[in-house]
């Protein structure tokens, strides 16, 4: 885990994340990993938010469609 603890917030879901988990600067793992494949953090959800990435689950309306359109 980052020992700085440097975080931000997701451009597309803002969610705030931990810098270090994510390839993208401006896109939290989940995100960059449902828009452009990059590798995704192996959540696990204590008290709302992942304890690797901090990811609060959050999904913005673009994304919600397109996990609905891969689903039919």
């Amino acid at each position: 885990m980052d020992k700085k603890g440097e975080y931000t917030r997701c451009d597309e879901c803002g969610s705030k994340f931990l810098k270090s988990s994510s390839k993208m600067m401006a896109l939290c793992p989940e995100c960059s990993h449902i828009l452009y494949g990059y590798p995704n953090c192996d959540h696990v959800f204590k008290n709302g938010k992942c304890i690797y990435c901090h990811w609060d689950g959050s999904r913005s309306d673009y994304i919600k469609r397109l996990l609905n359109d891969d689903e039919t």
